[in-house]
């Protein structure tokens, strides 16, 4: 016997949105805590709060689906964020790639140069701040976020581009330790994700906004 699922409002969605976007958020800052300090419970709640974004992203993305199909714009603009939980979702995905990574290195003592070390924790400070702006979006329908957001990305892009490169010529003179430079290079990786994801929430944010 099929069970009706109950009529999800447009804020109803954003507010489901928002408790995501804190978790995912959370989720950064504590293994930017982790990366500053070897402390193994903090990953261990990195990893019980990224199982549960997992959870949230499935339920909303099930019931959002099944409603559309059902009713379609029952939502009004707001059905725009559809796929906005699986994107916060790969956020997510992307934190817990960083939390490992940052496992290994300390479990197996990886030497990261004062440089390397300064860096990562500037870009986990930056994208935990593109975080919150989307947050803000979201809540507010701020312009003025949306804005910072493409403006920080871009910069947050030629950040990685220079990083990669000043990298490189560390590992040629001998400044970085190989097993180093690989994890540093795939952190890069992992923070453009973020970036990325970001993008795409603001372009969907966007589209919910009142027409001027």
């Amino acid at each position: 016997m099929s069970t009706t699922l109950p009529h999800i409002t447009a804020e109803a969605l954003k507010a489901g949105i928002l408790d995501m976007c804190g978790i995912a958020t959370e989720m950064l800052r504590l293994t930017r805590d982790a990366f500053l300090q070897d402390i193994p419970t903090t990953l261990d709640r990195v990893a019980a709060l990224g199982h549960d974004l997992h959870l949230k992203e499935k339920r909303w993305t099930d019931h959002v689906a099944t409603q559309i199909q059902d009713r379609p714009w029952s939502l009004g603009s707001a059905e725009h964020l559809a796929f906005v939980p699986m994107a916060l979702e790969r956020i997510g995905d992307s934190v817990d790639a960083l939390s490992r990574r940052i496992a290994r290195i300390h479990r197996d003592g990886v030497p990261f140069t004062d440089r390397a070390f300064m860096k990562v924790t500037e870009l986990f400070n930056r994208t935990a701040s593109l975080m919150d702006l989307i947050a803000t979006a979201i809540r507010t329908a701020d312009q003025g976020a949306l804005t910072r957001i493409r403006e920080d990305g871009a910069a947050f892009e030629v950040q990685c581009e220079e990083a990669a490169l000043r990298h490189q010529e560390r590992i040629l003179n001998g400044a970085c330790a190989p097993r180093a430079s690989s994890i540093f290079l795939a952190m890069l990786d992992h923070f453009r994700e973020v970036e990325r994801y970001v993008q795409r929430i603001a372009s969907a944010v966007e589209k919910t906004f009142p027409t001027p």
